[in-house]
């Protein structure tokens, strides 16, 4: 028999009970209730110690090693995103959106799968990945989370490092008779000074035979990040378009060394605006018998409009070699395996290819509704189960709206000449020659900047970066002043283009119907109980990826780019107003097209705004930039502008994925003396099903690859996954935990879906789009991740709400995909090939091990020093994780690079106190560097990390009343910057700047 103290497990139970964490699968935890007193007394789980204590009896009881949170009142985790509250348990790890935390890793991965009440479930944000991302889940919904870090064969999820389960409330769950709690809060961001409001609610009635249940969240967001570094364009920043300085040639300065050089330098600030709304309903009967019917709805309502602007400096495609020149190393070098010295740069001065403002906004609206049906079976007899169907459909969709200003004229003495400047007599009234037989000419864009010869600088040596370069005085269109007056004046931009491109439609569903039992043995001395089930689920994702397009010339062409440096094609020629006749040097008339987008001011067709905030960012002058606002309805506006508009589906990027599985478990619970476990096994059939385009050459003026056919391709794989967990009581308050399992997970379904995409660009040297980079990202040959874990821990239960633990850990990975660039000899729209290019794909990795130790413990200080001491209202939470890694990927020197996501060590702190009416939490958290992307022949195989990041949260509440509350929040109250470098750290790529985020709010409950 196992020595727990009886009056300890009462206690205990009591708590969880409360929270509604007993379950089916909780075996030991089963085990204790039965041998608990007859009548225990349910407690309410509130307050921060209350919340100490249910964690840690939640992790006591568990049947695998199991951390948990749990909310410290009704509407209340302890932090205020469900991401911000799971990052304080050891061994988890969160990247952050717009400052929020987002996805979410466990010990170091991000393979984690996340059920909701023990079952898979669909998130919009969420829809063709497997990865862990909460970020349209409100934190007020949810009763508590359990992050499992050993698998069990009767749990639904697994993931290769462990999974995550969100617990909602249910009215069983609840007291007798009505329950009524709400709140209201407002937010208020450092950056957009702008006020958030949040309101909650939940209604629930518990009669002991029947109980409904209604909680429901809207809130109002806006988010807001600085941005600056290198040029990119996705979320959070890469190095995808960095190159050296010997990419294409021989530079005329520096040419001794090689260095990085990015496409280009930019600042702006980034904003996200969001409404969400979500609701729960649960229903539960008893039906008498034993049986008890639960019915649960949840569903998800959030639109996003994310927006950014700013200044932004780049080659324009043209010229890596002669755009950037390093003025200043960082002291770091290597030799390349050519013998290549490479050396780290963090300033540079750069000619002035393309200098422009820009604008880009991506509108989302995301829904998600899940269902859940079940009967669970309970006489108080051996056999104990449920039977559980659900069905979950959410929907994602993303309208994406570009546009650019340029400062630099393309038609007079800029540095790169663009190929468009010709266009009909309309716009030759400012003294141009007239060459057409129609009377076309180059026509003059703007008043902007002409001089060829000026250079800006960047220095990215201190805390934020520094440009420089904009008194130098230059010519343009309105004589010789600053470059900053340039910058200042409206008439010196003109549009360079306008496009919306990448913009999806996903649509996905999720069906189960699964059943699980458990069988207790009366008279068996070792063998407890066995489980048993069997488990159907089908998931159906449907991605397309489209732009819109516009025609011209009366539909002799189509563009995805509406540009000044994308003309007619030839079939426009003879088309009225597409071109005219010009002389060319021997005499002959030759068609000579117009651009596409003929001279336009940048307030021609968009209210503009004036932009002097890039945030800790010095020495950039005002801008003008379109306001974000023109967008909020990219395709309209496109109509509006264009005159028409078609949605153009991107046959590379766009997917049909299903995935089919039936599982089999069987799991043998044993208890010997101190001893107690289970070992279990099961078997997963997984039928795949990709349906992918083949993808003809890309459309004119655009990154299109249309659909010329499909590819459909199904295969089936078997996993037989074993598992087994140990737990030993050493003595009444020490738990020794062993666990081992083999452990599957689906890839993302885009890595099995998604096609070819090609990025071109226009080329003086060829005349034509050439490429540039491209992508390769879907395989439906690529296995699942797959894993063998290991992992060891002991437990001291030291008081009522302290515990200490410490753990070891070890993943062998088998399989799993990694991103690489490989090089394509992709043709240019000339059909020359001028290649090899490098393209991002998904490989096969083979090989790979994750191995690491955690520490920590939960103190309340009147566990050990009693009631009356000064500190009997004080605890602590502290942990640290070592998470040590390996791929076949190489670093620089030849070394495995860790897994992308990963950082070695984690820590966190937490420092409370808590009054009988009055209680006041400072939480720290803390990473070292993370690999976000490795390196490639243009960077000399240099990889993208970032760099330490801390953040320190604040909370504090005063319970008016036993019904009534106030309390304050703080979030990333020191402001932290995300700091990112390329192998070296002061070899600064660019730089998330966050905002610091404060919440006042009330409670009621009653």
């Amino acid at each position: 028999m196992k020595t727990f103290k009886k009056s300890q497990i009462a206690t205990s139970l009591s708590v969880v009970l409360g929270m509604g964490a007993l379950s089916l699968a909780q075996a030991p935890v089963a085990y204790a209730a039965e041998n608990a007193e007859q009548e225990i007394e349910v407690i309410e789980v509130t307050g921060i110690r209350g919340s100490t204590k249910a964690s840690i009896n939640g992790k006591r009881f568990a049947d695998s090693q199991v951390d948990g949170i749990a909310a410290e009142d009704i509407g209340k985790l302890p932090d205020v995103t469900i991401t911000d509250s799971l990052q304080r348990i050891s061994g988890v790890q969160v990247e952050r959106v717009a400052g929020e935390g987002g996805p979410v890793q466990i010990r170091g991965l991000p393979q984690v799968d996340t059920t909701m009440n023990g079952e898979t479930f669909l998130s919009a944000t969420t829809i063709d990945t497997a990865a862990a991302d909460l970020g349209d889940l409100p934190a007020q919904l949810f009763g508590g989370v359990d992050v499992y870090k050993s698998a069990t064969a009767g749990n639904v999820a697994q993931g290769i490092a462990g999974s995550i389960d969100l617990k909602t409330r249910r009215p069983f769950d609840m007291d007798e008779g009505w329950t009524f709690a709400g709140g209201i809060e407002a937010t208020r961001g450092s950056i957009t000074e702008e006020t958030d409001p949040t309101l909650h609610g939940l209604a629930s009635y518990n009669n002991g035979k029947i109980g409904v249940l209604i909680s429901a969240v809207t809130q109002e967001a806006t988010l807001a990040t600085d941005y600056n570094g290198h040029n990119d364009t996705s979320e959070n920043g890469g190095i995808g378009w960095t190159q050296n300085n010997h990419a294409w040639g021989e530079p005329s300065e520096g040419g001794d060394v090689y260095t990085i050089v990015p496409h280009g330098f930019t600042a702006f600030n980034k904003t996200e605006e969001r409404e969400r709304d979500a609701l729960q309903l649960s229903v539960q009967a008893d039906l008498g018998e034993g049986f008890i019917l639960t019915a649960d709805y949840f569903y998800t309502h959030q639109d996003r409009f994310n927006n950014r602007s700013g200044f932004n400096h780049n080659n324009r495609w043209q010229n890596y070699n002669e755009y950037a020149y390093a003025t200043n190393y960082t002291g770091d070098s290597y030799t390349d395996a050519n013998g290549e010295v490479w050396k780290g740069v963090d300033a540079y001065k750069m000619n002035p290819y393309r200098m422009q403002t820009f604008t880009q906004v991506n509108v989302n609206e995301e829904k998600s509704q899940n269902f859940n049906l079940q009967l669970d079976f309970d006489n108080g007899g051996n056999l104990t189960g449920t039977v559980r169907a659900t069905h979950a459909r959410a929907t994602a969709k993303m309208r994406h709206a570009y546009g650019e200003g340029d400062l630099l004229s393309i038609d007079e003495g800029s540095r790169v000449l663009g190929p468009g400047g010709f266009n009909p007599a309309q716009y030759c009234t400012n003294g141009e020659e007239i060459i057409g037989s129609e009377g076309g000419c180059n026509a003059q864009y703007s008043t902007g900047i002409e001089d060829p010869n000026f250079q800006l600088t960047y220095d990215a040596s201190g805390d934020h970066p520094a440009f420089g370069g904009f008194d130098q005085q230059v010519m343009g269109g309105k004589g010789m002043m600053s470059v900053a007056d340039y910058m200042a004046d409206l008439d010196s931009y003109h549009i360079g283009a306008f496009s919306s491109e990448g913009n999806t439609d996903d649509t996905g569903e999720l069906s189960t119907f699964s059943t699980k039992w458990n069988y207790a043995l009366d008279d068996n001395d070792f063998i407890t109980s066995v489980d048993f089930g069997v488990r159907y689920s089908q998931r159906k994702v449907d991605h397309d990826q489209f732009t819109y397009t516009s025609t011209f010339g009366n539909g002799c062409d189509i563009a995805q780019w509406k540009a000044v440096d994308q003309q007619y094609g030839a079939d426009c020629e003879g088309q009225a107003g597409t071109g005219e006749y010009v002389t060319d040097e021997e005499g002959n008339e030759v068609w000579t097209p117009y651009t596409l987008l003929a001279p336009t001011a940048l307030d021609q067709y968009t209210t503009v705004s004036w932009q002097t905030d890039f945030g800790g960012v010095t020495g950039i002058p005002g801008i003008w930039v379109i306001d974000p606002e023109n967008f909020r309805d990219p395709k309209q506006w496109h109509k509006d502008t264009f005159g028409n508009v078609q949605r153009t589906e991107n046959g590379g990027a766009t997917y049909d994925v299903g995935l089919d599985e039936i599982s089999y478990f069987t799991q043998v619970n044993f208890e010997y003396e101190a001893l107690s476990g289970n070992v279990g096994l099961k078997v997963i059939q997984t039928d795949l099903f990709v349906k992918q385009n083949l993808v003809g050459p890309n459309l004119p003026h655009s990154g299109l690859g249309p659909d010329i056919g499909d590819v459909v391709t199904e295969r089936s794989y078997t996993d037989e996954l074993l598992s087994m967990n140990l737990a030993y009581q050493a003595t009444d308050d020490v738990v020794l935990r062993a666990a081992y399992s083999e452990n599957m997970q689906a890839l993302n379904l885009s890595q099995w879906g998604a096609g070819k995409t090609v990025g071109s660009v226009f080329n003086n040297d060829c005349n034509c789009m050439r490429v540039q980079n491209g992508s390769l990202n879907g395989n439906p040959e690529l296995d699942p991740w797959r894993s063998e874990n290991y992992s060891l821990s002991a437990e001291w239960y030291a008081g009522d709400a302290s515990m200490f633990f410490i753990s070891t850990y070890g993943i062998d990975i088998e399989s799993f995909t990694e991103g690489a660039t490989i090089l394509v000899d992709e043709p240019d729209s000339d059909g020359v090939r001028r290649g090899p290019h490098p393209f991002s794909a998904n490989v096969q990795g083979v090989g790979g091990d994750v191995s690491g130790y955690e520490v920590g413990g939960k103190v309340a200080f009147s566990d050990f020093l009693g009631e009356d001491s000064v500190l009997a209202n004080v605890g602590m939470d502290v942990n640290y994780t070592y998470a040590d890694s390996s791929q076949e990927s190489k670093d620089i020197n030849g070394k495995d690079l860790p897994f992308g996501g990963m950082s070695e060590d984690t820590y966190n702190a937490v420092v409370w106190y808590e009054n009988d009416t009055f209680s006041a939490r400072l939480a720290w958290n803390s990473r070292s560097p993370r690999l976000m992307s490795g390196g490639n022949a243009n960077t000399g195989n240099q990889a993208l990390y970032q760099d330490d990041y801390s953040q320190l949260d604040f909370n504090a509440t005063y319970d008016f009343n036993e019904t009534v509350s106030f309390y304050v929040n703080g979030s990333n109250i020191t402001e932290e910057i995300q700091q990112t470098y390329i192998e070296f750290e002061k070899q600064k790529a660019f730089q998330n700047i966050y905002e610091a985020r404060w919440t006042v709010g009330a409670r009621v409950t009653f």
